[in-house]
């Protein structure tokens, strides 16, 4: 009874495993599909998180690619801007020392008249020193003094003196002119002309008032010598060398002027054609760096096209 019992365990026991082994071969197909489920939504998220990077990807490559082209358009507009401006800066300084040059030359030429009017004012204050170093030697004989010394020659000294007062009042009121225009440029960054010596300046004007009232009294000194020549010849050499040596203080000062004004000609001159220079090269070195970077943004530009056209 025993062993009868035993088998009737044993069977069951196998009966049993076997049930067990076909419930896990049913369920596992199940399984397999609650897998396939996951995998499947797994695989939708990855497909819309791709989708979404590749669209964000591309409003980015478009957007620096508008841009790239618009800061190069910006910087070749620059680099047109650069030379347009070179141009008229270089005009506007050429035009500017082309009126000191202008400016300067007037003066000069200013100069040069007054100073032929000195020399000929010089000529008749000459003549009057010949003639009264020949009088001097016939003081007696009044004919000799009337016709080395008529009337006419006074006149003709105080004319002549006149003459220089009037073109030195008027070349030296354009000489001022052109200074405080000459001031006003020489201000001007990165320009620095030669200084006129301006004491000269109002040394010729001074000067010439000398002239006016030593003539004036060489003048009466003259008509004195003709009623008086012993007495009065003292005098008329006296003023003589005065007038004399006022011509000569103002001839300097003339010369000293238009030498003045010739080395601001030539600075003038030579600063114009140095600003050419400094502009184009200025021109050069930022067209360069300008050209440098429209490389750079063409790159970037198409390296993000490339990029796109890949996706």
């Amino acid at each position: 009874m025993e062993e009868q019992e035993q088998d009737r365990q044993e069977k069951n026991e196998q009966v049993e495993e076997k049930i067990g082994k076909v419930d896990e071969q049913d369920q596992a197909p199940g399984d397999e599909q609650e897998a396939g489920v996951v995998m499947d939504e797994g695989a939708e998220i990855s497909s819309v998180e791709k989708q979404e990077m590749s669209t964000g990807r591309r409003v980015w490559g478009w957007t620096a690619i508008v841009l790239s082209i618009l800061v190069l358009i910006l910087v070749a507009g620059g680099i047109v801007g650069t030379w347009v401006t070179r141009g008229v800066a270089i005009d506007v300084v050429g035009g500017l020392m082309d009126g000191v040059d202008r400016l300067a030359g007037v003066g000069r030429e200013g100069a040069e008249l007054v100073d032929s009017r000195v020399g000929e004012l010089s000529a008749v204050v000459g003549e009057v020193e010949t003639a009264v170093d020949e009088v001097s030697r016939n003081i007696s004989d009044k004919g000799l003094i009337l016709t080395l010394l008529p009337p006419e020659k006074e006149q003709e000294l105080v004319d002549t003196a006149n003459r220089i007062a009037e073109t030195a009042d008027t070349i030296l009121s354009a000489i001022e002119t052109a200074l405080d225009l000459y001031t006003t440029i020489d201000s001007i960054p990165l320009v620095n002309l030669p200084r006129l010596d301006e004491e000269k300046v109002q040394q010729i004007e001074s000067d010439v008032q000398a002239v006016q009232a030593g003539v004036d009294q060489l003048a009466t000194d003259i008509q004195q010598f003709r009623d008086d020549a012993a007495a009065e010849i003292d005098r008329v050499t006296n003023a003589i060398g005065e007038v004399n040596a006022v011509l000569g203080e103002t001839q300097g000062a003339l010369a000293q002027i238009d030498e003045d004004l010739a080395l601001i000609q030539t600075r003038a001159q030579e600063f114009a054609d140095q600003f050419a220079t400094i502009a184009t090269i200025a021109a050069i070195v930022i067209t360069l760096i300008l050209a440098w970077i429209i490389y750079a943004l063409a790159n970037t530009a198409y390296g993000h096209w490339q990029a796109l056209h890949n996706d």
